[in-house]
């Protein structure tokens, strides 16, 4: 519609004077089954590069032939692409619900060991693209001093619809910004103001970082949507090679009027299907490799490749020694509490079984609970714990003299 058909207020800064045409049909269109998304894009939607470049950002398959591709492998990719467009529109509309307080994480989808920055995948350009049609806030999210700053939040105004947070650290903690994502947002600004915008009036947030987000729980999961970005893009691949233009900056009349159009269809397809979370086992992979850590990981791997290490009961002190001597510089940050709890990570990581012989071998379902329901996993005996490492086989080892009447034979459980 036009602004003389608008009945509220904007800022004039918001109005953007261009002359964008609608073209009659969305670029883009979903259909859904049985949970499964296909799309389909009109003649127009072929020829928008932002949207071409989101179909090989969500393209984890790129390296195979087209007839290698299997079907979920498609849906997947899929996904990954709705899920993207959605968020675009989560982003692009100033209007907050209170049951939807998430910042928008992009993040790289390759597994990649940790501390590597793949970089280039096109993450910042979800950023850029809003910095084109928003009022934005930037934050370089490599300061050192980024969540220690009093003055942080000091170019957020009332005008500000996104912050926008850039390739930040490894260590970043995210649970610093639960309460702007929650509540109202106070700012401080440099001369001594201290401004507090309501939530209904606050900025939302996009992150664009080379690595998991730290945290688990409900209370982090609830307050993220994640984006997967694949390496179709990369250091020797950018999107200026596919299009030959730069983004924004070289676009034409055409290419903008596609980008303008495109912004509508996402807001569309978020009022349609709402927080679509990117397909969650690839980068549940990386968050794990993360938060096991590269030296672990190394140690583990080279460990439990002895047959005498593997689907053994183990006594758990001999294995944290067997790793602090691998490197013993690790005493300074792992304990043995934090060690067990990556030996249940690594297991998770590599598709093994910590303690078999405390599941169902049938249903995988724990076999034993303590009063309060929750599992007994944990394997002690005379004060001593112990520790199986188990793969997926029907026969999971389990410990000589079982309290729980089980029948042992050479290490191996007969159920």
């Amino acid at each position: 519609m036009g602004y003389e058909s608008v009945m509220h207020h904007i800022w004039a800064e918001q109005r953007k004077n261009v002359d964008a045409r609608y073209l009659g049909i969305p670029l883009i269109t979903f259909t859904e089954q049985d949970g499964n998304y296909t799309y389909r894009l009109s003649p127009d939607g072929e020829h928008c590069h932002y949207l071409r470049f989101l179909i090989n950002a969500s393209n984890f398959t790129w390296r195979k032939k087209p007839e290698e591709v299997e079907e979920n492998e498609t849906y997947e990719n899929n996904l990954h692409l709705l899920s993207k467009l959605c968020a675009i529109g989560y982003l692009l509309m100033e209007a907050k619900d209170n049951n939807v307080t998430r910042a928008v994480v992009g993040m790289d989808g390759k597994q990649s060991e940790v501390g590597e920055s793949n970089g280039r995948s096109g993450k910042s350009l979800i950023g850029e693209l809003m910095r084109q049609v928003v009022p934005i806030a930037y934050l370089p999210g490599k300061k050192p001093d980024l969540l220690t700053d009093q003055f942080v939040w000091n170019d957020v105004d009332e005008k500000t619809r996104l912050v926008f947070i850039d390739d930040v650290l490894q260590n970043f903690n995210f649970e610093f910004l639960f309460p702007n994502l929650t509540g109202d947002w106070t700012v401080n600004k440099k001369g001594g103001t201290r401004i507090t915008y309501p939530f209904s009036k606050s900025p939302k947030i996009y992150i664009a970082t080379n690595h998991a987000i730290r945290g688990t729980g409900s209370s982090f999961t609830d307050r993220q949507w994640l984006i997967a970005f694949s390496d179709f893009y990369n250091d020797t691949h950018k999107p200026l090679d596919d299009f030959g233009v730069l983004f924004f900056s070289e676009w034409d009349f055409t290419q903008w009027n596609l980008c303008w159009n495109l912004l509508a269809n996402c807001i569309q397809l978020y009022l349609t299907y709402g927080v679509v979370q990117a397909p969650g086992e690839r980068l549940e992979q990386r968050k794990l490799r993360q938060e096991i850590g590269e030296l672990f990981i190394s140690w583990a791997d080279e460990y439990f490749s002895s047959d005498e290490h593997l689907n053994h009961r183990l006594v758990k002190k001999d294995l944290f020694d067997a790793f602090i001597n691998y490197d013993p510089g690790a005493r300074k940050f792992v304990g043995p509490t934090d060690f067990k709890k990556r030996l249940q990570k690594y297991c998770k990581w590599k598709g093994y079984i910590f303690n078999p012989q405390k599941y169902d071998p049938k249903s995988g379902k724990p076999l034993f609970f303590d009063k309060d329901g929750k599992p007994i996993i944990d394997d002690k005996s005379g004060g001593v714990e112990y520790v199986t490492i188990g793969t997926t086989s029907s026969e999971s080892p389990a410990p000589t003299n079982d309290p729980m009447g089980l029948s042992v034979s050479d290490n191996k459980l007969d159920f």
